[in-house]
């Protein structure tokens, strides 16, 4: 899924600047939208990292798989930035990787808190057997 979302980004990313404000020219929807793409790849990046490194959830885990969704979700919004300056009527904006990494830290704070939701929920079932 992370792979998926991360050619969708790459993909709105190499619209010509003409092309995407024919998509939108609110720049309120648009940078709505890069702070909801980013918190969506947070939010599976975060999966995707507590698939692979985590047997057993705890607080402990979590945080580090946090760090690492946020590290990669910012990575990339940097690398996004310096390929819109290779698009025409496109630029990189440092703000623009700002409000990504924001998007995507949000994204990492709910499936944070579903984690937190659902892992509590198993252990007060396991402890009432």
């Amino acid at each position: 899924m992370v792979i998926v979302i991360c050619i969708l980004i790459f993909l709105f990313s190499n619209q010509p600047g003409e092309d995407s404000s024919k998509i939108s020219d609110n720049l309120f929807i648009r940078k709505l939208g890069h702070f909801s793409e980013y918190a969506i790849l947070g939010f599976w990046s975060f999966i995707y990292f507590a698939n692979l490194l985590i047997k057993d959830i705890n607080n402990n885990k979590t945080i580090r798989v946090s760090i690492a969704s946020l590290i990669f979700s910012m990575f990339y919004a940097i690398t996004d930035e310096i390929h819109q300056l290779f698009v025409p009527g496109r630029d990189g904006n440092i703000k623009d990787v700002a409000l990504d990494t924001c998007g995507a830290f949000f994204g990492i704070l709910v499936v944070n808190i579903l984690f937190t939701y659902f892992v509590t929920k198993k252990s007060e079932k396991n402890h009432s057997l």
